[in-house]
């Protein structure tokens, strides 16, 4: 009988089925053999079950770690996910709170995928053209700090969800509500406030959101910055994070490799242009902070050839590669000065190919050739120049091209 039962059993594993026979055709000579003989085969099936399981933990990507437990826990990486939880609470919660929003963001917006081979996305949200803060004028990529004029020091207490001030090693960071959201959580990340940073990136600020993406368990929050000249509206250090679920257009775009096996470029087949720095799932602290210290330098040689610019943080969503952060940084020839509310302004979400309009009709009528056109307009030539600095940045020729002025 037993023979039969486990006749598939023995099958899957010869040197067992082996064993198991002699010992069967040895006989049951007491109870206790009899026992031994009936639990043999599941002990045998368990133990095959617990191995298979370990295989397939053993594949999963694991994220080195060098700091201590204790260490981890109270930093950005053990808390990040922590935070971003609290803040879609409490984001909710504000959002119901008569007049706190200057308006409410519709549940299911009108929205269209734009006909056309690169698939950008618009959404419909009239209210943000109507009754949003009427942006400042930032005069320079060099700002000075106007106490006078609206910044994150005079938003209500109400407005700002939490603060961040208990994670080792990262700035003080405030995460206050964007009163006119363009989506689900579009929440302002607002480092040391009090410091009264202008709308210039700091190296701290880069580190903390980069952090942040990195050790957050959703890749539909992504994270955005507009500089002066590129759709920047208040002159006080703050990136956006918003929810976007929606597969777009800077998830797909083909890359081409540029420098140092992590630098990309827009590859030259797709119709935009930018650079893509990729921070790898197992990146060692040494190799982020690298990462890191060359997109701030970046930043700087673009601020100081009067070079407006965004940037765009999301995990990325390519097959095989779920744990990667993908920091794109777009550069642009036009400096624009005031955000024209009437028609299709180019800012980090735009680029990225996500296209918030103010009304139905140019929603409906929009078409891929007019996107990619005002996307080339605004960019220009900078791109070449970026493609050149980051290269040599990356092989250690940075001094030749940071001293030499550019000409656009």
């Amino acid at each position: 009988m037993f023979s039969r039962h486990f006749a598939a059993f023995f099958r899957f594993n010869r040197y067992v089925a082996q064993k198991y026979s002699s010992f069967i055709a040895a006989g049951f000579s007491n109870r206790f053999s009899l026992k031994v003989a009936t639990l043999l085969p599941l002990v045998v099936l368990r133990s095959a079950d617990c191995r298979q399981k370990e295989d397939q933990e053993v594949k999963r990507p694991v994220r080195r770690r060098t700091m201590s437990k204790v260490k981890y826990e109270t930093s950005l990486e053990g808390r990040a996910q922590l935070y971003l939880n609290a803040m879609k609470v409490r984001w909710d919660q504000l959002h119901k709170v008569p007049g706190l929003f200057s308006y409410q963001l519709e549940k299911s917006p009108q929205s269209r995928k734009i006909p056309g081979y690169w698939g950008f996305y618009a959404e419909l949200n009239s209210d943000r053209n109507r009754k949003r803060r009427r942006p400042q004028t930032i005069e320079s990529l060099n700002p000075t700090f106007k106490h006078m004029m609206f910044n994150f020091n005079k938003v209500d207490a109400q407005e700002v969800i939490m603060t961040i001030d208990d994670a080792h090693g990262s700035p003080e960071v405030q995460m206050i509500i964007n009163k006119s959201p363009i989506t689900k959580y579009h929440t302002l990340i607002c480092p040391e406030v009090g410091k009264n940073h202008t709308q210039r990136i700091t190296r701290d600020a880069l580190q903390f959101c980069i952090t942040f993406m990195r050790n957050i368990d959703d890749k539909d929050m992504r994270m955005g910055y507009n500089s002066p000249g590129a759709l920047a509206s208040v002159n006080h250090l703050h990136f956006h994070l918003l929810h976007m679920p929606q597969d777009l257009y800077i998830d797909h775009v083909p890359l081409d490799e540029l420098a140092g096996g992590y630098v990309y470029r827009l590859s030259r087949r797709a119709p935009t242009e930018g650079i893509c720095i990729v921070f790898n799932e197992n990146d060692s602290d040494e190799q982020v902070a690298e990462k890191v210290d060359q997109l701030y330098m970046l930043a700087m040689w673009m601020c100081k050839n009067n070079m407006p610019h965004n940037l765009f943080l999301t995990q990325d969503r390519r097959p095989g590669k779920s744990g990667n952060i993908k920091v794109f940084v777009f550069a642009r020839s036009e400096y624009c000065v005031n955000k024209d509310l009437a028609e299709f302004n180019v800012g980090f979400c735009e680029l990225a190919g996500y296209i918030p309009l103010p009304d139905a009709d140019k929603m409906e009528n929009l078409t891929e050739l007019q996107v990619l056109f005002r996307i080339r307009t605004i960019t220009g030539n900078a791109p070449k120049a970026v493609y050149e600095q980051i290269t040599s940045m990356v092989e250690g020729q940075e001094y030749y091209l940071w001293d030499q002025p550019l000409t656009i």
